[in-house]
């Protein structure tokens, strides 16, 4: 099986404004998506939901010291991600539509093995 990354990203600040409906239609949503992978047999090996990009801390190519918050100046930063092995990219990505409907972009990127690392 071949390991993929997807990524999720979105308005860096929507998901904290939604009410508690709206979040738990989201995680369902998640769920759903979740229980359709492993029913069309591709199979999560990890992945997280990520707090707010305000807080994360930013290092710049070469840098010295380090920044608050996102190393871009964009509404759209990355919200989480699913690392995923499957035999069927095209049926990955069709399943990730689910995602993609509640308003997120989604990007799926195969994943370096060590085999496939210069040495």
């Amino acid at each position: 099986m071949t390991e993929y990354v997807v990524l999720l990203m979105g308005d860096a600040e929507r998901w904290w404004d939604l009410t508690e409906e709206e979040r738990r239609a989201g995680y369902g949503a998640h769920e759903k998506f979740s229980a359709q992978l492993v029913e069309r047999g591709h199979r999560i090996t990890g992945g997280a939901e990520l707090h707010r990009a305000s807080e994360a801390r930013s290092l710049a190519p070469n840098a010295t010291t380090v920044t608050e918050g996102p190393w871009a100046e964009t509404r759209e930063q990355v919200g989480g991600f699913y690392l995923v092995e499957s035999d069927d990219l095209d049926d990955l990505v069709d399943c990730c539509l689910i995602l993609a409907a509640t308003g997120d972009a989604v990007e799926v990127r195969r994943c370096v093995q060590p085999e496939e690392r210069a040495s």
